[in-house]
């Protein structure tokens, strides 16, 4: 990415300092999204373990009905005047599907990790998940944005189980 500063765009009134805030949620986003992506593909492969399923890469199918949801919490910077110690403190929450196989239309509020992931089929240099977060989630609130200063990240796995007679 450019250290240049954005003239013109959703980030053109950006100071310098809130700009390289902005670069480091982009860069942290970006390790989250790779954890995410890692994490699941281990989740997926010791459930089918364990479960004694194949499963095929091509298809992500499990022979049960499981959901692999990974939830990303924004969480505000401590020294932000909305920080307060005995709350959590969440700004914001992402519930990103991953199992059963998602799909990958870009009006989706979900992203597909495996299309996110892929740098080649990206429009800009900023990561979608951080796009989507400012866009859908803050609803373009630049202020909320720039006040996250942690990520948590948790992977579940969920297993449904529908019997019927």
């Amino acid at each position: 990415m450019s250290d240049e500063l954005p003239r013109s765009g959703r980030w053109a009134n950006l100071s310098r300092h809130e700009y390289e805030q902005l670069l480091t949620l982009n860069e942290q986003i970006e390790q989250a999204e790779q954890w995410i992506y890692r994490r699941s593909r281990d989740m997926v492969t010791a459930y089918s373990l364990a479960t004694a399923q194949a499963r095929h890469a091509d298809n992500g199918n499990l022979d049960e009905d499981v959901n692999l949801i990974a939830t990303v919490l924004f969480l505000v910077q401590e020294d932000h005047p909305a920080f307060l110690p005995e709350r959590d403190n969440i700004l914001a929450r992402i519930d990103i599907p991953i199992l059963p196989a998602i799909s990958t239309d870009e009006n989706s509020p979900y992203l597909d990790l495996s299309i996110a992931s892929d740098s080649a089929q990206r429009r800009s240099d900023w990561n979608p998940l951080l796009l989507n977060l400012y866009e859908r989630v803050l609803q373009r609130d630049r202020a909320k944005l720039l006040s996250i200063g942690a990520l948590c990240i948790d992977v579940a796995l969920i297993e449904q189980q529908l019997r019927s007679w």
